[in-house]
């Protein structure tokens, strides 16, 4: 979707698949894990699951699901304790914060989290490798925006992209695991942000991993080199 606001086109948070609601509680709550060698790595040797830090950044457990692809509205009560069970998250943030931010793009500092989440039924019945791309932003759907306003106003919506796809590539990892890496650009009312995304699933399509990194747009062309180091380092193995 995208609306305009004092003569600027954006994307509204409305393109976005977070619910806000799990967005907050999740930000909110962590279980320490700060001031140890231990912090360069974050890992999940259950789903073997590891990535490595930079020196500086930090990581902490959250403890309640984000909801990352998922509508909030449509979950009850038991399907919520269901998630807090099988949803894995921790986040990570370049800021060395013993709180990071989890899910900030309007941040001056790469920030994310690393997700280990296994699909409710419905969802594993259904989901496919195109799907993956549109788990926190609607791929297509900002594609679709930015076309029209491509239509409308050739040079100042090139110029100005309310949506920019830089790179799209399938991943293919050992034992069947696969999916998507994203790079993209969204213009929304806070500024140009940036995301890098990786979603995968396992061989079965049950489990999904992510690591997904957002920040400024000017933020995510400083720290690139440090975000690409972060993706690079992402394993996937699983162990059953």
């Amino acid at each position: 979707m995208v609306a305009r606001a004092a003569g600027r086109r954006h994307v509204t948070w409305s393109v976005f698949r977070v619910a806000v609601a799990g967005l907050v509680a999740g930000a909110l709550l962590f279980a320490a894990a700060c001031g140890s060698a231990s912090d360069k790595y974050v890992t999940n040797k259950a789903a073997g699951v590891y990535v490595k830090l930079p020196d500086g950044w930090s990581q902490a457990r959250v403890s309640e699901p984000l909801l990352i692809g998922l509508d909030a509205r449509e979950l009850s009560p038991e399907m919520y304790a269901i998630l807090r069970q099988i949803d894995w998250m921790t986040g990570i943030d370049a800021s060395g914060n013993a709180k990071p931010d989890v899910f900030n793009p309007a941040a001056n500092q790469p920030n994310g989290f690393v997700q280990v989440r296994q699909l409710l039924p419905e969802e594993a019945k259904n989901i496919s490798t195109n799907d993956l791309r549109d788990l926190v932003v609607s791929i297509d759907q900002a594609k679709a925006a930015q076309d029209q306003l491509v239509k409308q106003n050739p040079v100042t919506a090139r110029l100005q992209p309310a949506f920019l796809l830089i790179l799209e590539e399938s991943v293919k990892r050992a034992n069947g695991v696969h999916g998507v890496h994203l790079i993209y650009q969204v213009s929304t009312s806070t500024g140009l942000v940036t995301f890098d995304q990786t979603s995968l699933l396992d061989s079965q399509q049950t489990v999904l991993y992510q690591l997904v990194l957002t920040c400024t747009a000017l933020c995510y062309a400083q720290y690139s080199p440090s975000v690409s180091s972060v993706q690079h380092s992402f394993t996937v193995n699983p162990t059953t």
